[in-house]
């Protein structure tokens, strides 16, 4: 019955340590995923001047996670026209979003849809450029602390379960 549960602890302390690798994981894809956003914003605005209505509802569709979340809730806050700006309105959108990309995304509210393609364009790029720059940073993250926390996870679990033995 003491080795069902020392095993029973040691898993746990595994599972512990897959599942704050997988936070490393999920924050890496979800920064690739806004970078790549604002990269089809760019192209996009860039391109076609597309209005911002249609580049929302366009890039939901087109997008996963938080990127494809915020993209929608743009498009739906954009068709029914209540009066608020498109500043406030992007401001709501990135509010979910844990603190360094919501950071990273928020001055372009001040920028959207108000000022002309060229300043919009620049202030995607610049956006791009940091979030690109967090991402990688996120991967790197993962490389060095991933199996860490697994190895660590499973080691303190399995020291722990020797001690209660």
């Amino acid at each position: 019955m003491k080795l069902l549960g020392a095993a029973l602890l040691t898993a746990a302390g595994l599972l512990a340590g897959l599942a704050a690798a997988g936070e490393l994981r999920a924050r890496a894809v979800r920064r690739a995923e806004l970078a790549r956003m604002l990269e089809r914003m760019e192209f996009e605005l860039g391109r076609f001047a597309t209005p911002m209505p249609v580049l929302f509802e366009r890039l939901s569709g087109q997008l996963t996670g938080e990127a494809g979340r915020l993209c929608g809730h743009m498009g739906e806050a954009l068709s029914d026209l209540d009066g608020r700006t498109l500043e406030e309105l992007w401001t709501e959108a990135v509010r979910p979003l844990p603190r360094p990309e919501r950071e990273a995304l928020l001055p372009l509210g001040q920028v959207l849809g108000r000022y002309g393609a060229e300043e919009q364009l620049m202030a995607l790029a610049a956006c791009r450029a940091r979030m690109l720059e967090a991402a990688e940073d996120a991967r790197r993250d993962l490389r060095e602390r991933g199996r860490m926390a697994v190895g660590i996870g499973a080691a303190g679990a399995a020291a722990l379960a020797v001690l209660l033995l």
